[in-house]
């Protein structure tokens, strides 16, 4: 099921995940482009729901996967919407060797969509390679594992390894993916970038969205960074 997050412009639907034994949810984030256009971002599985309210949308015309990570429901949803263009973050296409000529993830805007949104690739962190938006219109941050933020209403397991990782009731950068960092220098300048961005709303693929005050917690999530 879609739900609207911002009128007109920003879709998002989420699904039951389970990592390692932890129940969790992951999210889509859809974005109606200026041109009416759809992209797509972390796609789950297309069930006829979700498709039905896709296509009542627009046209899929973009999917990307946003890190090495996110990839599990790609070849299902391009079967479902096999005219849209795969994109994938660096590295991943060597994951997915099955996947046939997807176009691999800058550290800019692809022409494609870079009237509506800002991109970039955080550095520094190589078994993530996570890619990071910014859909201008409506100053909205769009992550996917670098930072992550658990409430009261998850599973109490869930609950309990959120406060282990540093990422409960707060936007934060897990201490597991904080391990992952290679090159602090590389991840600040990323850091950065995206602060020098305008936004006030930050989705995140696991758990909460943040609708105000994105800026300052981003901020606080990758001030460990120095």
């Amino acid at each position: 099921m879609l739900l609207e997050l911002i009128p007109g412009q920003i879709w998002h639907a989420t699904a039951p995940l389970s990592f390692a034994g932890i129940g969790m949810h992951t999210r889509m984030t859809v974005v109606r482009l200026a041109d009416g256009k759809l992209w797509i971002h972390s796609p789950v599985k297309p069930g006829p729901g979700l498709r039905e309210s896709l296509d009542g949308l627009g046209a899929v015309a973009y999917v990307c996967a946003p890190n090495r990570f996110h990839h599990l429901f790609i070849e299902d949803f391009m079967a479902a919407y096999p005219e849209a263009l795969l994109f994938m973050a660096p590295g991943l296409p060597n994951k997915r060797p099955t996947i046939r000529h997807p176009r691999i993830l800058a550290d800019y805007p692809e022409p494609e969509w870079r009237k509506d949104l800002d991109q970039l690739v955080f550095a520094g962190l190589p078994m993530l390679n996570e890619v990071v938006w910014l859909h201008r219109d409506s100053g909205t941050l769009i992550l996917t594992d670098l930072c992550t933020c658990f409430k009261e209403d998850a599973a109490a397991l869930t609950r309990f390894v959120a406060r282990l990782l540093g990422v409960y009731r707060t936007l934060g950068m897990s201490h597991t993916i904080r391990l992952m960092v290679r090159d602090r220098s590389k991840a600040r300048a990323s850091r950065d970038r995206i602060l020098d961005w305008d936004f006030q709303r930050v989705i995140v693929a696991h758990d909460h969205i943040l609708m105000t005050n994105g800026k300052d917690a981003v901020a606080h999530a990758f001030a460990w960074l120095g």
